[in-house]
C-alpha cells in the first residue's frame, strides 16, 4: 500500500480510543474526505487511522465493529484488515489507511493535502469532458444491497458477517421488506459470536424475481436449500421471523439434518384465523397513509414509527416489480394464504431440534397463541414472551432479543 504525503494532524487523545471501539472524528471544515478520520486501537496496542468512509458506499467506518483484527463496515459488512486496510476476502478493495504516530498524548495521522477548491459547475464540466459518471449516477445505493450468489439461476441478495457457527436469518413478509430491513439491529450483534447470513427470500428485497415463478412454501423452501448449497453450508441454525418462521419450520421438517437449532419469532406455520392486521399487511396497496398504518400496527412503541420511515418503506415497496410480486404472493381471500403456510402438526411435533419460541405479548399481526401452540408441539422448546412488544421483537427489544438468541444458539458460551 502506497504511503500518502501531506501533513500530520491531531485526531484525538489517546485515552479517547477504547480497544475494539472505533472513534470517528472530523478534523477540519473543508468538506473534503480527508476531514473524516476513524481511529482504532489494535490488539497489539498500536493505533490505526483510516479515512472514515467505506470504499463501497459513503458509510462511516467508525460506526462499525472491530473483530479479530478487522474493522467491519456497518453498511454491507465489508471486513477490512486493520494492518493493511485490505478487504479480507477481496484484497483489491481496500479502505484508506493513514500512517499514525502518538505525540504528547495525541493520536496523529498523516493526512493528504487539501485539494484546490473547484466550483460545482467546474466539477460537472470536467466530468462531462472526461466522460465520467455524474454525482447522480454514482450516488450510493441502498444498504439493503449486500453480496450476491447464484441460487439455481436466481441472483440472490444476502448479507454475510462474522465468523463461527453459521446462522441464517429469515425475514418476514411485509411490503417492501428485505433481510436488511428486518435484521439491521440483529446482524452486527450476533456477528460478534457467529457467522450470520441473511438472504432476501425469493421475490423480496433485491433478490431476482423470475417471470412466472410460483410463490408458495415449497418454492421458498427450495430456494432456501439452494442458498445453503450455493454457500456450502451443510448445517445451520435458523432464525425465522413471522412468515420466515414457517419457512424455518419447513426447512427443519423437510431437511432436518441441515438444521442445528431453531428460533421462531412471531411465527406462522400453525392454524390460526387471519387477523385484520395481517389481512391489511398482505393486502397492502401503495400509499403513504397505508404504509404508515401498517407500521403503526407492527410496533407497540409508536415512537419507533414516523412519516420518514413510512416514506422509506414505501419507496422500497414500489421499486419496479416489487409490488407486483408481493401482490401475487398473498391474493384474496388471504385466509387461504395462512392455510398454505401451515404445516402438518404431526411434522412439527416430530421436530427434535432445540427450539426457542419468541413472541411479543401485544402482537396484533400474529396471535400469541401461535407461539403457545408451537411451544406445546415441540418437545425441546422454550418460550419467551416480551411484554410491551408488538410484532417487532427484534427492533422494539433489540438488545434483549439479541442476547437471548445468542445465548440460546451458543449454550456453552461463558461456562
Amino acid at each position: 500500500m502506497a504511503r500518502v504525503s501531506g501533513t500530520w494532524e491531531r485526531v484525538c487523545r489517546v485515552e479517547e480510543v477504547v480497544p475494539d471501539q472505533p472513534v470517528g472524528k472530523v478534523i477540519g471544515d473543508s468538506g473534503q474526505d480527508r476531514d473524516r478520520v476513524c481511529v482504532v486501537a489494535r490488539d497489539d496496542g498500536e493505533f490505526v487511522a483510516l479515512l472514515d468512509r467505506c470504499p463501497h458506499r459513503d458509510i462511516a467506518l467508525s460506526r462499525g465493529i472491530v473483530k479479530n483484527g478487522t474493522l467491519v463496515c456497518p453498511g454491507h459488512f465489508w471486513r477490512f484488515d486493520l494492518t493493511t486496510g485490505e478487504r479480507t476476502d477481496l484484497p483489491d478493495h481496500g479502505a484508506t489507511v493513514y500512517p499514525t504516530r502518538v505525540v504528547d498524548g495525541w493520536v496523529e495521522a498523516l493526512l493528504p493535502p487539501l485539494k484546490p477548491y473547484r466550483s460545482m459547475r467546474a466539477w460537472l464540466l470536467a466530468q462531462a469532458r472526461e466522460g465520467k459518471p455524474t454525482m447522480q449516477e454514482t450516488a450510493p445505493t441502498s444498504p439493503e444491497i449486500g453480496e450476491a450468489v447464484d441460487v439455481n439461476g436466481i441472483r440472490t441478495n444476502y448479507h454475510d458477517i462474522g465468523s463461527g457457527d453459521p446462522i441464517v436469518l429469515i425475514h418476514g413478509s411485509g411490503p417492501g421488506v428485505s433481510a436488511w430491513a428486518n435484521w439491521r439491529l440483529t446482524l452486527p450483534s450476533l456477528s460478534e459470536r457467529f457467522r450470520v447470513l441473511a438472504p432476501d427470500v425469493l421475490g423480496f428485497g433485491y433478490t431476482q424475481r423470475p417471470e412466472g415463478v410460483r410463490y408458495d412454501l415449497a418454492t421458498w423452501t427450495d430456494h432456501l436449500v439452494g442458498f445453503l448449497d450455493a454457500l456450502s453450508l451443510e448445517r445451520v441454525s435458523v432464525v425465522g421471523n413471522s412468515f420466515g418462521g414457517a419457512l424455518a419450520l419447513s426447512l427443519a421438517t423437510s431437511f432436518p439434518r441441515r438444521v442445528d437449532r431453531l428460533v421462531l419469532m412471531g411465527s406462522v406455520g400453525v392454524p390460526f384465523e387471519l387477523t385484520p392486521e395481517l389481512d391489511a399487511v398482505w393486502g397492502f396497496e401503495p400509499s403513504l397513509p397505508n404504509m404508515r398504518a401498517i407500521l403503526d400496527v407492527f410496533a407497540h412503541d409508536r415512537s419507533l414509527v414516523d412519516d420518514d420511515l413510512a416514506r422509506l418503506r414505501l419507496e422500497a415497496a414500489t421499486r419496479p416489480g416489487v409490488q407486483e410480486a408481493y401482490r401475487a404472493m398473498f391474493p384474496a381471500p388471504r385466509q387461504a394464504a395462512v392455510d398454505a403456510m401451515t404445516l402438518d402438526e404431526g411434522l412439527i411435533r416430530a421436530i427434535e431440534h432445540p427450539t426457542l419460541v419468541v413472541h411479543g405479548r401485544d402482537d396484533r399481526v400474529i396471535p400469541l397463541r401461535n407461539s403457545l401452540r408451537l411451544h406445546d408441539l415441540i418437545s425441546k422448546s422454550q418460550l419467551h414472551v416480551f411484554g410491551r412488544c408488538g410484532h417487532w421483537v427484534q427492533i422494539e427489544h433489540a438488545h434483549e432479543f439479541n442476547r437471548l438468541v445468542a445465548d440460546f444458539l451458543d449454550p456453552c458460551h461463558g461456562r
